[in-house]
């Protein structure tokens, strides 16, 4: 194999790892895999740096806010890629293969009928049927109203709903992990993990698991669940669900679930050491600004936050 052969399959791993990145659900798993293959080589380690700042001059680029079809046709020849990384990948639009670049920009779409969220973004809706809905960051969900039925799938990240009230027709959320209905009243549904958990702020709802089981849930309760079974349930706290007024309210708490929190405000990779995941939090952090709550932690807490590019964040314990 040539250099430039090697170059080339270097780089693509790199942007495949880019795309699982923009996925909007890449774990603390995936990030351990991915140190592992940037420890491979000093030249995997450079050559994803150098892809760091390549999306870093993107986003001042002539390419920013342009659709991906014009860039793609840019991107099918290999030399391309060869001259990415002679130039530093000073530019991302000279580099990659056009179907993981693809991927890439494309990650956080929804398909058609499904309404989307990006990156940092919430976006309210009202619904056909007078119900308003919220959707947080790097959210997704396909709406459901036919005939009388009326319903959403959430298909990624969490939702506010207000249930406009109708005593005959309950409205349906349908999880991967089961159905949450609701006559009338306001309530939050968010993955967590493999898990879904249900907030009833106001009117009780039902959640149907695929098992068979339903379970009736008071309002002002929370509630985790899988598929299979309920794994918690507790009176509601107050700083669950605070992400709709754009903030992020933290009551001792550890540092990994403040970082979750965070994570659909920040585009690329949070990076968090076994003892920083530990650390407990206090404390009340503007979503909007993601620079802000980041120096916040940093003031308040025994850890130190290297920010590589928009893309990469490390949080280490001090």
């Amino acid at each position: 194999m040539s250099q430039a052969d090697r170059d080339d399959a270097v780089l693509e791993e790199a942007i495949e790892w880019m795309a699982q990145i923009q996925s909007g659900s890449f774990d603390s798993q995936q990030q351990q895999a991915l140190e592992q293959w940037r420890g491979q080589s000093p030249h995997h380690e450079r050559v994803f740096d150098q892809l760091l700042k390549g999306l870093a001059s993107v986003q001042a680029s002539p390419w920013r806010g342009r659709t991906s079809a014009p860039l793609l046709r840019a991107l099918e020849q290999p030399s391309s890629r060869r001259r990415f990384i002679g130039n530093s990948l000073s530019l991302l639009g000279v580099v990659v293969g056009a179907g993981l670049l693809g991927r890439w920009l494309q990650s956080g779409m929804g398909l058609p009928g499904e309404w989307v969220t990006g990156t940092g973004e919430r976006h309210r809706w009202l619904l056909d049927d007078g119900s308003r809905l919220e959707l947080n960051a790097r959210s997704k969900v396909l709406p459901r109203f036919i005939d009388q039925q009326r319903g959403l799938v959430l298909r990624r990240g969490a939702l506010l709903l207000e249930v406009a009230e109708n005593p005959v027709s309950a409205f349906e959320v349908t999880t991967s992990a089961g159905i949450v209905s609701s006559q009338a009243g306001q309530l939050q549904v968010a993955e967590e993990g493999a898990c879904i958990r249900l907030l009833t702020l106001r009117g009780e709802a039902l959640l149907c698991l695929p098992t068979g089981e339903s379970i009736v849930v008071p309002s002002a309760h929370s509630l985790l669940f899988d598929a299979r079974r309920v794994l918690a349930r507790d009176g509601l706290q107050p700083d669950e669900g605070s992400w709709a007024s754009g903030w992020l309210e933290v009551n001792d708490k550890p540092l990994s679930w403040v970082a979750e929190a965070f994570r659909p405000y920040l585009p690329g990779v949070v990076m968090l050491d076994d003892k920083a995941a530990k650390i407990r939090v206090n404390g009340l952090f503007p979503l909007d600004d993601m620079p802000i709550s980041l120096e916040m932690l940093e003031r308040s807490l025994p850890v130190a936050v290297s920010r590589y590019s928009d893309y990469w964040v490390s949080i280490t314990a001090s």
